[in-house]
């Protein structure tokens, strides 16, 4: 009773001091404008600031006695004493003083980055608003050092693939945990308007990212999105882009109708050679009969004479087309599966604030047509952000979002038939989308009936994705909503008591439909599938912060918090065929049922944080961090994790020492470190440790049989993360970077572990292997320019590192061409050698080893098959990756351009390899096989050709493995804001014009190769990156 009594008396003796505390409100300017986003920070407390907004108006709460510090790039710091004014209006002195000190935000906060201990990297919304994306992660690419962004495929709509300082896992996710407004968020990031976001921070180590937990051991993607301005007049931004999309890369060049058909002739002709040559025979006599034969069938081995009938052999004995011949038709598939593509990008937002409150109104719609028929992304959004002091004390906020989608997701990305990315590049071009009079090569009957090529020699025939894709369906639609609320309790000053409530909705719908009308599926009567999977999240947090300050020289700040989080998932799918009529593509409009499936899921996690920071005379700082979760993924006895972190800076332009240096040309240097331990149960399994059945039908009578051991044993992947950093400034930090070494360590990684086959199980998953991460990360920018009419800023950062398997369940194991040892890398290629092509027969050859260990040379891959022939050839990492960017302006004009690039590292192109086969009838060929061998150009890496080769020269090997080094113009902007002074008569507050691109320009090794591939570096078929280029305008009313 006593304590309490204490408590309370405690209570009572410091609530008036809350009585120091008043708003304070003003306008920063310069040269009579406004200056938006300037940095208005308590002297006293540089924890506490805020920005003005885009009339330069600010709002912030201060003593009586404190001072006001007003920051803003490229004009020298101003220092005012409040003494108990309530207004104050700053006018800031241009200088060549270039700062660099923001305020990032962190897990549960805000922090300043001079003084944070981790690594953290930010994004502000205006590289994010020049970017053309209808999903916010390929907006990340070649912005900050560390952060690695592949879009695994150019469709709209598709999330990019990050990794951050590498990848933590071998079978469990690496995805890095992403948070919107400071809550953890697993929805689709397509559903966020990239007009919302006021930045991106990206916590790239265990110093910042440790009080996620479990969650964030490959890092945190932050998105804080906007809010209003208290006491700021209501602010309407209306803003419209318009634009083109299509291809960024053409794809690979193929032959010509006449081209192809003189090396067809020749590839039959080998053929026709090799297996008629026989010793004692005349050569000469079996050439000619062989030619002769070539002349005779390379047109019905194709199946359609593209000459016409008139010419039933265009290719004569010498293997040249006759004279004056052309084809009849020259379809390109390419054009025919491609359309006039369309971006179109709207957005609308009120904000602004009264004395206690401030909101922000959005709404927008974003139509990204693919430049694949059939393909494309349709959104429409809305947001409030509403935050309000119901008392001096007490704060409410809540931010509620919705999204609704429609994504048009034609099939890619796999080998299948109907893979229209596919289906364009191996189908050439003599081979008619439309039925041909094969007489004179006019349109059949003088009208265009799609042509299904039954006659066609490859599996394509009966196919023609041009006439039924429009008739299919394959629509993915997407209904997500969002609430993020909170109350915050400051009962005395500097003492905070946060809890909030966080609910995220996602119902997805899947439609694959199939017509009867026309094509293969007419022949089954059609299909319709359809699934629908509906996800609710739930996350609960109460954070406590404390922060006091002892003699003036020491600060210190507690917190300590406490987590819930549920996930529920349901699922349903069903299936049926033989469609009554075409156009209803619902199942219910199918007769026949020929699938059904159903199942729902959960996840829980519960936590525990607290984290504790102490700065020394603003020039030493400690920070530690700790975080215990209990996971519902693996069994009661290992459901808890603990996770921790502690850091270090250290401000050496601050010291004593260091002040002859600071009023010369060192404008800042510190040092700081950080080590922790984050833990990973996203092994995307709800039932981790449980053992499995299958349900099975055996002739109608349903049973079920062992599918999985349990694993009760099975727990926490944990990464161990160090990081050491430099950051430094000089000439008034008018030219600024940062050096980073970080090493990862990831153990406790899930495998496999194989068992003996008498236990009925091939295996039992277990936490067995482990691998490290480490490298270096180098950000420099610098203002070359920065007068009153000129201001040019220039940044660059890069990225090397290297992945290293330390520990495996097996001596080695194999992953496609990859193989895993001790020492190794995931991500080393192991293949056969290509040993060229034999300059005396043409052909193809590779090496292998004898008994002895000695390299030899082979004809035949058969040879080759002994694991022991691989070796390894390259690694599908970068050697070095990043990005560069420049910012120049002049008055009212403004450039702005954004370059990534890659360094080194290989990718295994399968995709061409399709197109550089030997002879295979009706299959597109590329142009590289005009460099085939013959006996006049026996210097070449192509072999003979031939219609049956003893061993096909695109097996597997390193021939096939190319550079991924590449430079690409990821964006450039170039605006126009038009004067105040033509804007105040039509009482417009700001207004501007614009044209922007995306993805302009490509720089690499392979004609035809996107080099934006996946981290395994091998391709797949993929949906290549788009170009958009559009022209828009922003006003602001």
């Amino acid at each position: 009773m006593r304590k309490i009594v204490l408590v309370l008396f405690l209570l009572l003796l410091v609530y008036p001091l809350m009585a120091q505390d008043f708003t304070v409100t003003g306008v920063v300017s310069a040269d009579g404008d406004v200056l938006p986003g300037a940095a208005v920070q308590v002297k006293e407390r540089p924890m506490v600031g805020t920005q003005t907004d885009m009339d330069g108006k600010y709002t912030i709460k201060v003593g009586k006695n404190e001072s006001l510090v007003f920051i803003y790039m490229g004009y020298e710091n101003s220092v005012v004493k409040v003494n108990g004014k309530s207004v104050i209006n700053v006018e800031m002195k241009e200088s060549s003083v270039v700062l660099d000190d923001v305020v990032i935000t962190v897990p549960y906060g805000v922090a300043k980055k001079s003084s944070f201990t981790g690594s953290a990297a930010v994004v502000n919304n205006k590289i994010i608003e020049q970017t053309q994306v209808s999903n916010i992660t390929k907006a990340l690419q070649g912005t900050m050092a560390g952060v690695q962004s592949f879009s695994p495929s150019g469709q709209p709509g598709t999330d990019a693939t990050i990794r951050i300082r590498g990848v933590g896992s071998v079978n469990a996710s690496s995805d890095p945990l992403y948070v919107v407004d400071g809550v953890p968020y697993d929805g689709s990031l397509s559903s966020i308007s990239s007009a919302d976001i006021e930045s991106i921070t990206v916590m790239k180590d265990a110093a910042s990212a440790t009080l996620y937990g479990s969650r964030a051991a490959n890092g945190v993607v932050m998105i804080t999105t906007k809010q209003g301005q208290k006491d700021s007049p209501t602010t309407i931004d209306f803003s419209a882009k318009y634009g083109a999309s299509s291809r960024a890369r053409s794809d690979y060049k193929q032959l010509s109708t006449n081209q192809y058909m003189e090396l067809f002739w020749e590839a039959v002709r080998n053929e026709r050679y090799d297996s008629k040559m026989q010793p004692g025979l005349d050569p000469i006599a079996v050439s000619n009969e062989a030619a002769q034969y070539a002349s005779n069938n390379i047109m019905g081995m194709i199946g359609i004479n593209p000459y016409g009938l008139n010419n039933p052999q265009p290719i004569g004995l010498d293997g040249k087309l006759k004279p004056g011949l052309k084809p009849l038709w020259n379809d390109s598939w390419d054009d025919a599966l491609s359309q006039d593509a369309h971006y179109t990008d709207i957005n609308l937002r009120v904000s602004g604030g009264g004395k206690n409150t401030k909101y922000y109104v959005s709404g927008a719609f974003l139509n990204d047509q693919g430049y694949v028929i059939e393909s494309g992304f349709k959104r429409y959004t809305m947001r409030a952000n509403l935050v309000t002091d119901i008392r001096k004390w007490l704060q409410f906020g809540i931010n509620v979002s919705g999204a609704h989608s429609i994504q048009n997701y034609p099939k890619q990305d796999d080998s299948a038939i109907n893979n229209v990315i596919l289906f364009a590049r191996s189908v050439p071009s003599f081979y008619p989308v439309y039925e041909r009079d094969l007489n004179t090569g006019d349109y059949l009957n003088g009208e265009k009936t799609y042509d299904f090529g039954k006659y066609r020699a490859t599996s394509y025939a009966k196919y023609n994705l041009a006439a039924t894709m429009p008739l299919d369906k394959n629509e993915i639609k997407r209904d997500q909503a969002s609430m993020r609320s909170y109350l915050l309790f400051e009962p005395i000053k500097d003492l905070t008591f946060k809890t909030s409530l966080n609910i995220d909705y996602d119902n997805r719908s899947d439609l694959y439909y199939a017509s009867p009308k026309m094509g293969p599926a007419s022949e089954t009567g059609g299909s319709s599938s359809k699934s629908n999977v509906r996800t609710t999240r739930l996350t609960i947090n109460n954070v406590l912060s404390y922060a006091f300050k002892i003699k003036e020289i020491h600060n210190l700040k507690l917190m300590a918090g406490h987590e819930y989080y549920e996930y529920n998932l349901s699922n349903l799918s069903g299936s049926r065929s033989n469609m009554v009529i075409d156009g209803f593509d619902q199942p219910s409009a199918g007769s026949s049922i020929t699938g059904f499936d159903g199942r729902i899921d959960s996840y829980k996690l519960l936590s525990f944080f607290g984290n504790a920071d102490y700065s020394l005379l603003d020039r030493y700082y400690l920070s530690a961090s700790v975080r215990s979760d209990a996971s519902s993924r693996f069994h009661p006895d290992n459901r808890w994790g603990t996770f921790w972190s502690v850091g270090g800076s250290w401000r050496i332009i601050a010291e004593p020492f260091m002040e002859q240096l600071a009023e010369s040309w060192l404008s800042n240097l510190s040092l700081r470190s950080s080590y922790g331990a984050q833990g990973n149960d996203n092994i995307n399994d709800f039932y981790a440790y449980q053992a499995l059945y299958e349900l099975t039908n055996n002739n109608g009578n349903p049973g079920l049989v062992f599918d999985r051991l349990a694993a009760p044993k099975l727990s926490w992947e944990t990464n161990l993360n160090f990081n050491v950093g430099l950051d430094f400034g000089v000439l008034n930090n008018r030219i600024s970077g940062t050096v980073e070494f970080f090493s990862r360590r990831s153990k406790d990684l899930l495998f496999n572990k194989e068992l003996a086959p008498s236990t009925g199980n091939s295996s039992v998953r277990a936490n067995l292997g482990a691998v490290k991460n480490y490298g270096w990360e180098f950000m420099l920018q610098g203002y070359p320019i920065h007068t009153k009419d000129w201001k040019w800023r220039l940044s660059v950062n890069a990225t090397t590192y290297k992945n290293v398997i330390t520990s495996l369940p097996e001596d080695e194991m194999w992953s496609g061409s990859k193989k895993w040892v001790k020492g190794g890398s995931l991500y080393d290629f192991y293949m056969i050698e290509w040993a060229g092509v034999n300059a005396e027969n043409g052909n193809p050859q590779w090496y292998i080893y004898n008994d002895k260990g000695e390299k030899i040379i082979t004809e035949s891959y058969a040879d080759t098959q002994d694991r022991s022939n691989r070796v390894k050839v390259g690694n599908s990492l970068p050697k070095v990756s990043g990005g560069f960017q420049s910012d120049l302006t002049f008055r009212n004009f403004s450039l702005s351009a954004l370059f990534t690039y890659n360094i080194g590292g290989k990718i295994y192109n399968s995709d061409k390899i399709g197109m550089q086969h030997q002879g295979r009838a009706g299959a597109t060929w590329s142009t590289d096989m005009l460099n085939r061998w013959t006996p006049e150009n026996t210097n070449t890496d192509v072999p003979r050709l031939t219609t049956n080769p003893n061993s096909s020269w695109t097996n597997q090997s390193d021939r096939f493995l190319v550079d991924r080094s590449f430079l690409r113009l990821k964006s450039i902007n170039f605006s126009y804001e038009l004067p105040r002074k033509w804007l105040e008569r039509i009482t417009f507050k700001q207004a501007s014009v614009f044209i922007q691109a995306e993805n302009l320009f490509t720089l690499t090794k392979q004609q035809g190769l996107d080099p934006e591939q996946t981290f395994d570096g091998t391709t797949y078929y993929r949906y290549p990156s788009m170009r958009t280029i559009s022209a828009g305008f922003n006003i602001k009313l």
